[in-house]
């Protein structure tokens, strides 16, 4: 049954010949409609991200000198420790993209890295699904992930991200390994974001989905030994970057900084009460899976059960569920309701959007997109929102001169890199390891173990960089030997002995 439906499905997604060259399709609608919305109403949210300015600026460095990083030179705290740049083809992009536009080119870089997703998402939900649900599932997703639309290399990889889960699904329901192309996703995966470990993860639960629903011994034994060779090649694709094999330790790093994972803000579990939206899609989701008595397949459900509690652990993780628990349900859905299953016989307009945009469409809405990014870099004077480049109080560190070094705010930590100042801690959390970080957060909130004053003396600090809501400002105040020199409504400087 799953061969023939994959059949069906793939004659179904091919482009009809007789189709209008100016035909439209749901998935180029909503890619247009989601870029049209984020590049005139939400580029300088996508900016938000403190890392972001790290980021190009490590993609720069890595133009002009023709090679990647081994080693920081951006904190002062950790300089001349082994350091990768595990992210760096998205870095070398969005370097890219800000060089050639300003930050009106990294929105719209960004924009169009979600547009594309959202399009894609929708594409491979219709081989599976009638237009309805599949655009239920692609709504809930962007609902679910928009408060993680961020200009950093996530957004990027994206697009292969979906590319290489759909290809695992498909190999499952077609009853064989995946097709060596897919490797080129995971090569790509691996160069543009450290998520491609999950990939790897996914590849083998679904290689065990697999070997489950396999008929019979000699079918099994078949199944093994090509997901066997096809997990082989992917761990091999996995490392092929700058840095071979490291990038994929770099994951166990980041997991390695236990309890100081939950002082940095993606890394907490969602907030239901600042993100209602996310709760009640859950819930609907739960309510149409027990109402309608949805029946998964025991590794399938072990899967959308993991894909939840990443979210459920880490609040980064909505798009992994939003967007791949779709993707890993959707042929069963098919199967168990058949009515929800596309069919070539199908009539009305729906329907008919369901296929391929028309070539002639699909170029004039590209032109159109251009159109509008150039606008945007052009006309829209999009810049980094105040809360991460507090630039009134850089200016004065430059006019006054402040030199040494500098306790600064860790969402400062970006656009200090980006500035040439060396910082005492930034976003690269895999880096400063759990230990540092949670002394930091102890000496700026004022609790735990660690002083302020301590640490102040330890790394010789002679000035403070903070946004004007932490803690540390209230007793800097009150420090022998420190004054305050610049206040603003975002950022507190306080010097040493001046």
């Amino acid at each position: 049954m799953a061969v023939t439906s994959g059949l069906s499905l793939s004659s179904h997604s091919q482009s009809d010949p007789a189709r209008s060259p100016w035909a439209p399709s749901w998935p180029l609608l909503v890619g247009l409609g989601v870029f049209i919305w984020l590049a005139l109403f939400k580029a300088e949210p996508l900016l938000s991200d403190p890392d972001t300015h790290w980021h190009i600026t490590v993609g720069n460095w890595i133009l002009q000198h023709g090679t990647v990083p081994h080693v920081d030179t951006y904190s002062f705290t950790f300089a001349g420790q082994a350091w990768i740049a595990k992210e760096w083809l998205s870095q070398v992009v969005l370097a890219g993209a800000y060089d050639l536009g300003g930050w009106g080119g990294v929105g719209a870089l960004a924009a169009a890295a979600v547009a594309a997703t959202f399009a894609l998402l929708l594409r491979l939900l219709l081989r599976d699904l009638t237009p309805f649900p599949a655009l239920l599932f692609t709504v809930a997703a962007f609902a679910l992930t928009s408060a993680h639309f961020l200009a950093r290399p996530h957004v990027l990889a994206f697009p292969v991200m979906l590319w290489w889960v759909a290809g695992l699904v498909r190999a499952v329901e077609e009853r064989r390994a995946p097709k060596p192309v897919l490797l080129v996703a995971m090569v790509l995966w691996a160069n543009l974001h450290g998520g491609f470990t999950l990939g790897l993860v996914l590849a083998g639960a679904m290689a065990l989905d697999a070997l489950v629903a396999a008929k019979d011994r000699t079918e099994r034994r078949t199944l093994f030994v090509a997901w066997a060779k096809f997990g082989v090649a992917a761990a091999l694709a996995a490392c092929v970057t700058p840095y071979g094999p490291e990038s994929m330790l770099v994951t166990l790093r980041i997991f390695g900084l236990g309890d100081a994972l939950a002082t940095i803000s993606e890394w907490r579990s969602p907030n239901f009460q600042q993100q209602p939206m996310q709760e009640l899609i859950l819930l609907v989701a739960l309510y149409l899976a027990l109402s309608r008595g949805l029946k998964l397949p025991l590794v399938r459900l072990l899967i959308v059960l993991g894909l939840a509690h990443l979210f459920l652990r880490y609040a980064r993780n909505a798009e992994i569920l939003a967007m791949l628990a779709p993707l890993v349900i959707a042929p069963v859905l098919a199967r168990q309701w058949p009515a929800l299953r596309p069919t070539t016989e199908a009539r009305g307009w729906p329907v008919m959007l369901a296929r391929p945009a028309g070539r002639g469409l699909l170029a004039l809405c590209l032109a159109v997109a251009a159109l509008l990014a150039a606008g945007l870099v052009r006309f829209g004077a999009v810049t980094a929102p105040e809360a991460t480049t507090p630039s009134a109080a850089l200016e004065f560190v430059h006019k006054a001169g402040l030199k040494g070094h500098v306790f600064n705010h860790y969402g400062y930590g970006g656009y200090l890199i980006e500035s040439g100042i060396p910082t005492f801690i930034d976003g690269r959390g895999e880096l400063f390891g759990g230990d540092f970080i949670k002394r930091y957060v102890d000496a700026a909130y004022l609790h735990g173990e660690t002083s302020l004053e301590a640490v102040l003396d330890q790394y010789q600090i002679e000035w403070t960089f903070l946004s004007k809501d932490l803690p540390a400002n209230k007793l800097l105040a009150h420090l022998p030997g420190w004054r305050l020199a610049y206040s603003d409504d975002q950022a507190m400087i306080f010097v040493r002995g001046r």
